[in-house]
């Protein structure tokens, strides 16, 4: 019995080992590389595949956690990095004040497109309601979606 469970053990890391090495797999080689020429001292990068044609990048740069989406070509079509609530915009901080008043806020990030146009996006969370928002540098809402529970 002890032989069996230790087997199963071990064939469980095995599957599990596998199943990363085949989700890393499915990562082209030039957006690896794309993601290398332009992150050199990224660490950690974790990648999946954001959707078709496109793959994300989680990784540590200078000690902030970042995250980059490239296409299968290499090309950068946005970054995320993640911030501190004080290092908003004073127009997004006047924007949350008059129209968030209350909420907490959770995982906000610096976006920024292949075109250089920056928002902010984060998560709003006041009683039982769990929103995803976005503004522009003006202060501007872009995006307010509500967020379920597994979200």
């Amino acid at each position: 019995m002890k032989k069996l469970s230790i087997l199963f053990v071990c064939l469980v890391f095995v599957i599990g080992a596998s199943a990363i090495n085949q989700k890393d797999d499915k990562i082209p080689a030039s957006a690896k590389s794309g993601f290398a020429a332009k992150f050199p001292t990224a660490q950690k990068a974790k990648w999946s595949v954001e959707k078709p044609g496109e793959f994300e990048a989680e990784f540590t740069l200078n000690k902030v956690e970042t995250s980059a989406l490239l296409d299968a070509k290499g090309t950068v079509l946005e970054t995320e990095t993640e911030i501190k609530e004080s290092e908003l915009p004073q127009a997004v901080k006047a924007a949350l004040a008059k129209d968030f008043a209350g909420y907490k806020l959770d995982e906000i990030e610096k976006a920024t497109d292949a075109k250089g146009s920056v928002s902010y996006e984060m998560e709003a969370v006041k009683g039982k309601e769990k929103l995803e928002i976005s503004f522009d540098v003006n202060g501007k809402l872009l995006k307010k979606e509500t967020l379920k529970e597994k979200d």
